[in-house]
């Protein structure tokens, strides 16, 4: 029986055209190291005969009498697996028909389908905007392809409209540019994927966030009605989000500008930064600065010679009104004044009073560098200026109740009653503020207390009926608990009985009470109901039997504890 060699023949397949053309790759056939054969499906398949394995032996092209019209050329009519075949198998030694009856099956694989390009940034951290892939740090391009049949061949690629290439190895991105990619896989039989193309942006340069002031401001002087805006600007990716950090406050996420009006007058600073789409952080910028919300203080005086009469002051045409104003931080940018409802003007030296029939009105206010503005004062007659008190009110406390002290400090109990008072022998006390450990500051109506154990501070301002402040404070502590209770037998126990300890009758009894904070005060006892008695030295005499002692210890707050001891004397 002379061997079979088929033999297949294919033809070369026109490749689509793009921009940047890819390379020409023949459709072919292909056989991969398990002896597997692959054809390229749409290839024109010719069968030949030979009777020896030779590669040079005479062979003779089949031809088909009952299928003429669908032989030379045949084609492969489904993908993957194929066959030839030829009815009873005869065996090779013997040449006779093998039985059971099989086919001769000469396998063939069929390959119409390209492979499937993916692609890998490898550790940078993507931003998709668009049609374009923008990178940061880490950037680098590594391809894979998949092909389910045949096999993938090469990969090929084309950077920045470079002629394409087999793709050997991760490609880095360390450029800050614009990179465009192109690329392609074919398999094993010139299956030719479609060229895909991405453009890609390696950014690995961090926002730059400044501040700007919105309202007014001097220098670093902000008023209340300032705030802070913050905006980035990032040259690559864009600015994704900036964050701040006020004192030594959280981290907050940056949304809307900052107001002053919620901050302490006080010095402040902010930190800030922004990150950028792709993990790109600034370096953290600060900026410090005070908020001033006190408008200057005005003090208005008459200077010159003057004259009483009838009760009332009359000023000569030589008298001047000198306004004199300072502010606490901005300092002062201008003062105006009015004589008699006149329109304002502007106050740079002691101003001449012209005379002028009936009372003379003077009103006046300063604006500070960041137009804080003080309230207009008026005099109703020119000899009634208002006496200016720039002292806040005299303040003070005292505690009601339990109360104990040691070196510098004060300890009180829940039932001692905090007293604030205040005093202004000017304008008068209009309102005391008060605030515990540096929570918000509240009115004070009425005496207070303290539940809670620990150290504690109090923050007090005092403010007269010109809005004059002074401000105090003062520390203590809570101790809400009794001494701690023990007892000591003079004797070992002999036994125990029921639970309960058994001592001698010659036994003696030590009472001993400890408090941590503010110390003992004195011990009670009572034995078995009986009378309550003060605790001095040791207990002698005890009954014999079960006895029950109640211990009650107090502290130097009048704090107590009690235990109540049961034990039997024999």
């Amino acid at each position: 029986m002379y061997r079979l060699c088929l033999l297949f023949v294919f033809v070369l397949a026109a490749q689509q055209l793009f921009s940047q053309e890819p390379l020409i790759h023949k459709k072919k056939m292909y056989t991969d190291p398990d002896g597997k054969l692959y054809i390229q499906r749409d290839l024109q398949i010719y069968v030949w005969l030979s009777t020896s394995p030779g590669e040079k032996a005479k062979k003779y092209r089949l031809w088909s009498e009952e299928t003429t019209r669908y032989s030379n050329p045949m084609y492969f009519d489904s993908e993957g697996y194929n066959t030839f075949r030829s009815p009873s198998a005869v065996d090779t030694s013997t040449h006779k028909t093998v039985y059971p009856l099989r086919d001769i099956v000469f396998e063939v694989y069929t390959d119409g389908t390209p492979p499937t390009t993916t692609v890998d940034f490898g550790e940078a951290k993507l931003y998709e905007s668009g049609n374009i892939y923008q990178l940061g740090e880490g950037a680098e391009i590594s391809l894979s392809a998949r092909d389910a049949s045949s096999g993938v061949e090469d990969i090929y690629i084309s950077v920045d409209g470079s002629e394409y290439k087999p793709y050997a190895e991760p490609i880095p991105v360390n450029q800050e540019r614009k990179y465009t990619l192109k690329y392609y896989a074919v398999d094993h039989v010139g299956n030719v994927e479609h060229v895909s193309e991405i453009n890609l942006l390696y950014d690995k340069t961090a926002p730059v966030t400044t501040h700007t002031i919105q309202g007014d401001f001097y220098k670093d002087i902000l008023s209340g009605r300032s705030k802070i805006e913050l905006a980035s600007k990032d040259s690559g990716t864009g600015v994704r989000e900036i964050y701040y950090v006020l004192d030594d406050g959280e981290e907050k996420l940056y949304k809307t500008p900052i107001a002053a009006a919620y901050l302490s007058q006080d010095e402040h600073k902010i930190k800030y930064y922004a990150k950028d789409y792709v993990g790109n952080e600034e370096s953290a910028r600060s900026y410090s600065f005070y908020v001033d919300k006190t408008p200057p203080t005005i003090i208005e005086e008459v200077i010159g010679k003057s004259f009483f009469s009838g009760g009332k002051e009359y000023s000569s045409g030589k008298s001047r009104l000198k306004l004199t104003s300072f502010d606490n931080k901005a300092g002062v940018k201008e003062v105006k004044y009015s004589v008699n409802s006149n329109e304002y003007e502007l106050y740079e030296k002691p101003v001449f009073l012209t005379q002028s029939s009936g009372d003379i009105m003077i009103k006046s206010y300063a604006v500070d560098q960041v137009n804080n503005r003080s309230n207009s004062q008026i005099a109703n007659e020119k000899t009634s200026i208002p006496y200016i008190d720039l002292t806040g009110p005299e303040l003070s406390h005292v505690f009601i109740g339990p109360k104990f002290s040691s070196r510098d400090t004060v300890f009180i109990n829940r039932e001692t009653k905090i007293i604030l008072k205040g005093i202004d022998s000017e304008a008068g006390l209009h309102r005391i503020e008060y605030s515990m450990n540096g929570s918000n500051p509240k009115e004070y109506t009425e005496a207070f207390s303290m539940d809670v154990e620990g150290y504690a501070v109090v923050d007090f301002t005092g403010f007269d009926n010109v809005d004059n402040t002074s401000g105090k404070s003062f520390g203590f502590k809570v101790d809400n608990s009794g001494p701690e209770i023990s007892e000591v037998f003079g004797t070992s126990q002999l036994r125990s009985e029921g639970g309960l300890k058994v001592y001698p009758s010659h036994t003696i009894l030590f009472l001993v009470a400890t408090d941590q904070v503010v110390g003992l005060q004195r011990i009670t006892y009572s034995l078995n109901g009986g009378t309550v008695h003060e605790y001095s030295g040791l207990i002698r005499n005890l009954p014999k039997g079960k006895n029950t002692l109640k211990i009650v210890a107090y502290d130097k707050l009048g704090n107590s504890s009690e235990d109540n001891l049961q034990f039997i004397i024999e």
